[in-house]
């Protein structure tokens, strides 16, 4: 009676270990479809930039069932709202794990949400593509984060390069506006560094507070300094604002460049003849471009009647994402595990997606993105950017 009290008893507790340990096999995978997860904010002040970069992601899945899904499996997409909040973010990834079962996630947010989800993310092995741009992500090595997208230093590495090599400028005078914020922070000391490793300094570092209406006091600044080239390590709506305010004193720099977060059409269909000057640098193809992946991104966006998409340069992001999973999808087989899933995307190998973003490596031992961008320049008449330059990565300096 006792042996048997025994028995029943390590019954229970090998019962319990099993339910308290991550399963891995076949999560998210059945014989017709494939679960996946998205973690992207909906609803608030952000959503403006969550809504174009998730419907990218599930605008493309939807045209790749429609082509017949992957290995005969139709593709489920499961958005989770974090409201660009981490709490909320390990929540929704808790959620999506353990009741909805999903293979993985695609994005887990920003870098504050993809941080805070940092060790679920190790634990039940998500590979994922975060929204973010931090070295963090994949230095040192993170088996199950997939970085995207050049970083803040390669960015204005190579605006920096552009200024000397392509603008062959000697003596340039060189300031800097910056929203005091970590992608701002960073931003405007990789510039600093860029600038002094060619021998020149800095004129101007002025920080516009986020969410400031009006920039005369750093534009009054940057006139009085003689500043020709103005960098901005500004958000697409500080940016508006800085060239809005230029405007108004008729102070016209031989250019004003932007990061990422601002090269995007809106910034020329808010500031028109202001935005004449502008040059700013993407890691996503722009939508206007002729290329078989833009016009695949616009083809997918008329399709599924997407006229209210906004920032376009999210959407086309977003796509871009989609496509990455869809081919590593294939890639992976039948037998689609999480593992699987990481081998797989672990073997493309300059992995075009004609033109969308840069051609895309990753390795078993480096997740790093590529570190490429191309530059764009504001076409006012039509409202839009225009590239002009291909995809480039920050120079070698001796």
């Amino acid at each position: 009676m006792k042996s048997k009290s025994v028995v029943i008893v390590l019954s229970v507790f090998l019962w319990v270990c099993f339910l308290a340990t991550p399963c891995f096999a076949q999560r998210g995978v059945t014989k017709d479809e494939i679960k996946l997860g998205l973690i992207m904010v909906k609803t608030g002040p952000i959503a403006a930039l969550g809504l174009p970069y998730g419907n990218g992601k599930v605008d493309y899945i939807r045209y790749l069932n429609e082509q017949g899904g992957v290995h005969g499996r139709k593709i489920e997409v499961i958005w989770e709202d974090d409201k660009f909040e981490a709490p909320m973010a390990v929540a929704a990834l808790k959620k999506l794990i353990t009741r909805d079962n999903v293979l993985t996630v695609m994005t887990t947010g920003g870098t504050a949400q993809t941080l805070a989800c940092m060790e679920m993310i190790n634990q039940y092995k998500v590979p994922n593509i975060p929204n973010a741009l931090v070295k963090e992500f994949y230095d040192p090595y993170q088996p199950y984060i997939f970085a995207m997208g050049a970083t803040y230093e390669a960015q204005y590495e190579c605006i920096v390069d552009y200024i000397i090599y392509d603008l062959k400028e000697k003596k340039p005078r060189i300031g800097v506006v910056y929203e005091k914020k970590e992608y701002g922070i960073k931003s405007m000391e990789a510039t600093k560094r860029r600038a002094k490793a060619y021998g020149v300094d800095l004129v101007s570092e002025l920080v516009l507070p986020t969410g400031a209406v009006d920039a005369s006091s750093q534009v009054l600044a940057l006139m009085n300094e003689k500043v020709d080239y103005v960098i901005t390590c500004l958000l697409l709506p500080a940016t508006i604002t800085l060239i809005k305010t230029m405007e108004k004193y008729n102070y016209w720099p031989k250019h004003v460049f932007g990061m990422n977060w601002a090269t995007d059409d809106m910034l020329v269909k808010s500031c028109g003849e202001a935005a004449k000057n502008y040059i700013g640098v993407n890691y996503t193809g722009a939508w206007w471009e002729d290329t078989p992946g833009i016009k695949l991104v616009r083809h997918i966006a008329e399709k599924y009647n997407r006229t209210d998409i906004g920032l376009t340069s999210l959407y086309i992001n977003g796509v871009g994402v989609a496509m990455l999973f869809g081919e590593a999808f294939k890639r992976a087989g039948k037998d689609l595990t999480p593992d699987s899933l990481k081998a797989a995307l672990e073997t493309l190998r300059d992995f075009s997606t004609g033109g969308v973003l840069p051609p895309v490596t990753y390795t078993s031992t480096s997740h790093a993105p590529p570190d490429m961008v191309k530059f764009y320049k504001a076409d006012v008449p039509n409202k839009r950017l225009i590239p002009i330059s291909d995809w480039r990565k920050p120079r070698d300096i001796k």
